[in-house]
């Protein structure tokens, strides 16, 4: 698998978050459930400090590999000083070395594809912080895409 490598981050994430594991497809439920709450919810207006409408897609908190237990958070970008809304959480997204593999085609199954070709790789992954990004590629229905970013090792 051959993916763009690049330096970002140094931002912040406000959202709704869950801890959850990828076993027996517990995290696709739960994961299921937090868009559906957020979309209810109108998570969105409620995140006063957002830098645009993008939505991120953060995955944090690892206790191990993609096998363990880890927080997921649906949010937007915001500025450094915004206030975080009751049921919210913040999550930082740390300068540092990512790898981007972009899920493109009909959702959420080239999403669920490419994440199952990344937990096969050999790529060198940190498992502190990674993201997706769903911005106007993913809603052009021509594209619908979501770029996905995997913290790296420092000799990857």
């Amino acid at each position: 698998m051959i993916l763009e490598k690049k330096t970002i981050g140094g931002f912040n994430v406000i959202g709704l978050s869950i801890r959850t594991d990828n076993a027996e497809g517990k995290a696709a439920d739960h994961i299921n459930a937090l868009w559906q709450m957020f979309y209810e919810e109108d998570a969105l207006s409620k995140i006063t400090g957002r830098v645009d409408d993008t939505i991120y897609a953060v995955y944090s908190d690892y206790e191990g590999d993609h096998t363990k237990p880890y927080r997921f958070t649906i949010g937007c970008r915001v500025e450094d000083d915004s206030a975080i809304p009751d049921n919210m959480d913040l999550r930082h997204i740390p300068k540092a070395q990512y790898a981007c593999a972009k899920a493109r085609g009909e959702q959420p199954r080239a999403l669920i594809e490419k994440w199952q070709e990344i937990w096969g790789s050999d790529l060198k992954r940190r498992f502190e912080v990674d993201f997706e990004i769903y911005g106007p590629d993913f809603f052009d229905p021509e594209k619908r895409e979501v770029p996905i970013y995997l913290s790296l090792k420092d000799d990857a």
